[in-house]
């Protein structure tokens, strides 16, 4: 019996330990993301350029833009966003244009000061993320997200966001 209850109390501490790292996966500051941020952290951390949603802009800049955002249901998306609507309370969206990438074709990443999901439409179409990494507990950088730019027009969506507007910068990826 007392084998038994000894195997039952291991099985529990791995299933714990095993719960607990992957809890932690998105933990580890803003030193542990998957490529380096450190251009993102001083730019949101510096004066931004201040866009409503609609708006459009030649290229991205060298300095975060902070986004004034509507509620999702004032929003018109020009491709439905590919995240799933949370169910918890109000949530806010926008759109940015962009006439051109900022420098060559090639992968760019885009990275947010709060949690949100981003779309990258080009094309007409909503491009497919190339890689992905986020963090809770990195303060000014909430996720980086990275896809691959064609020469030409592109739009950022933004949805899911829990407040009215929200941070983020773009920058061709090292």
């Amino acid at each position: 019996m007392k084998k038994i209850h000894l195997l039952s109390a291991m099985v529990g501490v791995v299933v714990v330990a095993t719960s607990a790292s992957a809890f932690a996966a998105e933990t580890g500051g803003c030193n542990s993301f998957t490529w380096p941020i450190t251009t993102e952290l001083k730019w949101m951390k510096s004066e931004s350029q201040d866009v409503t949603s609609g708006g459009k802009l030649p290229s991205p800049p060298e300095k975060a833009v902070k986004l004034a955002l509507e509620p999702m249901s004032a929003v018109s998306f020009p491709v439905a966003p590919t995240g799933r609507l949370k169910p918890h309370g109000e949530a806010y969206g926008g759109i940015i244009a962009f006439d051109s990438p900022s420098s060559a074709p090639g992968a760019y990443q885009f990275s947010l000061d709060a949690p949100a999901w981003i779309d990258v439409i080009q094309d007409g179409k909503a491009l497919k993320p190339t890689a992905h990494s986020g963090k809770t507990d990195c303060d000014g950088v909430r996720k980086s997200v990275r896809f691959n730019l064609d020469p030409g027009p592109f739009t950022v969506e933004i949805s899911n966001v829990k407040k009215d507007a929200i941070k983020f910068t773009i920058r061709q990826a090292e």
